[in-house]
């Protein structure tokens, strides 16, 4: 028997599938959960607030539980009718460079998915700028991505984009991708060792829920011992400013820090 259209599934068979997966995913829910304790910081009293590119539109359900007036905006077209369905509400496109299909200030928080920053550096600072665009003054973003870990077992975890592009930023590096645009706030990782290595190890569909429940939960005990090491997801939180675009710096003399680094290499 062939499965039905998307389009022609029973709702309520769509809704019990992404509950399902929703429960067995574990990096997904420390993800939302780490997004509520930000939120459960800021006053969403009559806020409007905007959440963007989150994988399971349960997430998009959590955070509408923390209060506030929320929109949706995903990533592709199937996601979007799968969030319509889940939220009973519209949900927008994002657009093909970025764009987030609403009008200039018109949300006091906007909240990223991870996953939505690619590593491609245009295309993040495309991104970042679009959430700028999108917030009030004072208006907050809370950002999700995965954390660059350098070195030992870390690096074998480390994946790359299916543009070539390294996924992720250190925390350094994800300030300076923040700071043309906000006040970076605070910036906290989550999902450490065990976890991680069991998303990797549970990557592939079709895995037992029941297999996947008991892998992450052995995972979650054992990252117990792991509290003060960093994780493998980080959340950066900050608050909008005016927009100071990026400059090079440059010596007396017109000429930039690294072609004087150059010159004096004698490359």
């Amino acid at each position: 028997m062939t499965e039905a259209p998307a389009s022609r599934q029973d709702p309520s068979a769509v809704i019990e599938r992404l509950t399902a997966d929703y429960r067995a995913a574990l990096p997904l829910r420390l993800e939302t959960e780490a997004c509520a304790r930000i939120l459960d910081t800021i006053n969403l009293n009559a806020a409007t607030c905007l959440d963007v590119g989150f994988a399971n539109p349960l997430s998009s359900r959590a955070l509408r539980q923390m209060g506030g007036y929320w929109a949706t905006a995903v990533g592709s077209a199937e996601h979007r009718r799968l969030a319509s369905e889940i939220l009973g509400e519209a949900v927008l496109q994002v657009g093909a460079n970025g764009e987030l299909p609403y009008e200039d200030k018109q949300f006091d928080v906007v909240v990223v998915g991870r996953g939505h920053l690619c590593g491609a550096r245009d295309a993040d600072e495309a991104l970042v700028r679009e959430c700028h665009r999108v917030l009030k003054t004072p208006g907050y973003l809370i950002l999700n991505c995965d954390f660059r870990k350098t070195a030992g077992v870390a690096s074998l975890l480390a994946r790359r984009t299916p543009g070539g592009h390294r996924a992720g930023y250190s925390e350094s590096q994800l300030f300076d991708l923040l700071k043309t645009g906000f006040d970076v706030l605070g910036v906290k990782t989550y999902c450490r060792f065990w976890v991680q290595l069991a998303r990797q190890l549970l990557a592939r569909p079709g895995r037992n829920p029941r297999l996947v429940n008991i892998v992450y939960w052995i995972a979650a005990q054992l990252d117990f011992l792991l509290v003060f090491t960093k994780g493998y997801q980080m959340l950066a939180h900050g608050r909008r400013k005016g927009w100071r675009p990026r400059q090079t710096p440059v010596l007396t003399g017109g000429r930039s820090i690294g072609e004087a680094v150059l010159r004096r290499s004698g490359i």
